[in-house]
């Protein structure tokens, strides 16, 4: 009896050591790190050049020296705006095996630097439940030779289509080079919006840090103008900015919303009756209900039958003011009756505004005016036969002689 219980409590006492053994804190001396890799670089002796913004792949090699359940291992960076860092998955690790860990990493942008060059710390973490340790490796960031960057754009939510819109645009050069010759294109795609500015030579960020004179600044800022079509569509559309020069290219997207234009093209009247060879005027209403100048061109159609004659076929209207435009549209003598459209297109600088149609109808000819004409030629006719039969008659008829009786003297 006695035998059995001494063999139980060993049992126990070995159960508990090995419990103890494999739950025991992760130590410096539980792992020897064999290699670290970064880019396929081994950084444990050396310090890696590393370049802004690359996803980097880092591999850690390590042999445990202990049992140990329940292990992560982490690589990590710290100090920046965004967090740098990847975990693996729990694993067990048996004392005399060695493993290889895998990651990947976003090195810092150029954005997170305060200099061209700056040193920073990849740490290498292990743990488990009860305890961790790490360790630290030097990495040197560097910005690319040549870094363009639109830092901001500034415009507004929502316009009103036919409007100019302005656009508040900075760059930034965050390279170690001068951008020479760097252009600014805001364009709205969809509509056909563009427009292309020179934003000139940018120095880096430090090339004036020990000159307090130097006028030189690693950021320009100007505002470009965009005139949206009278007839655009209401909708959202992507505004994109793109800055680039003979070695970069950076672009960004903005949203904007383009509402349909409040006012446009007005008429009073739009049917007259009128008889062949007479004229109908109509009235055209040009609002331009935009915060600019709008200059339209009228141009009609062709119509068979009808003859249409614009006033102002180029008209322009300042802005929030409207300007009426006299439309004749005259019945040929040979227009057939029956109903005839006039039609004319109505066209801003942003394309077609809108196409607009009168409506006329042509009933029987003008025949008090023919006929008036006809009558004056007729009563012309006969004054001119009497008047030559007049004339003839007056040169057929010889004048009466005189008879002499001679000479009568009284002395």
């Amino acid at each position: 009896m006695k035998t059995k219980q001494t063999l139980v409590f060993f049992i126990a006492l070995l159960a508990t050591v090995l419990v103890l053994s494999t739950v025991s804190a992760i130590e410096n001396s539980d792992i020897t790190v064999n290699d670290v890799e970064v880019d396929g670089i081994s950084i444990l002796d050396s310090t890696l050049a590393g370049f802004v913004s690359n996803k980097v792949p880092v591999q850690i090699e390590f042999t445990a020296n202990t049992d140990a359940e329940e292990v992560k291992a982490k690589v990590y960076i710290e100090g920046y705006k965004s967090e740098i860092s990847e975990t693996s998955e729990r694993f067990d690790m048996f004392n005399g095996s060695t493993y290889s860990k895998h990651f990947q990493l976003t090195l810092p942008s150029t954005e997170d630097l305060d200099d061209l060059t700056e040193d920073l710390t990849l740490w290498v973490r292990f743990s488990n439940k009860d305890g961790s340790f790490e360790e630290s490796y030097a990495i040197r960031m560097q910005k690319d030779s040549y870094s363009l960057k639109v830092l901001s754009v500034d415009v507004v939510n929502s316009a009103t289509a036919g409007s100019v819109i302005p656009v508040d645009i900075v760059i930034e050069n965050n390279g170690l080079h001068r951008l020479d010759n760097v252009f600014v294109k805001a364009s709205i795609k969809s509509l056909g919006v563009e427009r292309k500015v020179f934003f000139g030579d940018i120095t880096p960020n430090d090339e004036c840090d020990d000159d307090d004179d130097c006028d030189k600044e690693n950021t320009v800022s100007k505002r470009i103008y965009l005139s949206l079509p009278t007839n655009a569509a209401a909708g959202i559309y992507d505004l994109e900015v793109e800055a680039s020069n003979y070695d970069e290219t950076s672009t960004t997207i903005k949203k904007i919303a383009v509402t349909e234009a409040q006012a446009g093209i007005l008429s009073a009247a739009t049917s007259k009756t009128i008889a062949a060879g007479e004229q109908a005027t109509f009235d055209l209403v040009l609002v331009n209900p935009n915060d600019r100048i709008v200059v339209y061109t009228i141009t009609p159609a062709e119509s068979k039958g009808l003859l249409i004659t614009v006033s102002e076929p180029i008209a322009a209207v300042s802005a929030g003011s409207s300007k009426t435009v006299k439309i004749t549209v005259e019945a040929t003598s040979d227009a057939e009756q029956g109903t005839h459209l006039a039609t004319l297109n109505v066209n801003s600088e942003a394309g077609l505004v809108k196409q607009v149609s009168y409506s006329v109808n042509v009933q029987g000819k003008q025949k008090l005016k023919t006929n008036s004409v006809v009558v004056l030629t007729i009563v012309l006719a006969i004054i001119f036969v009497v008047l030559l039969l007049v004339l003839i008659v007056l040169l057929s008829r010889r004048p009466t002689q005189t008879e002499d009786f001679g000479e009568t003297s009284y002395y």
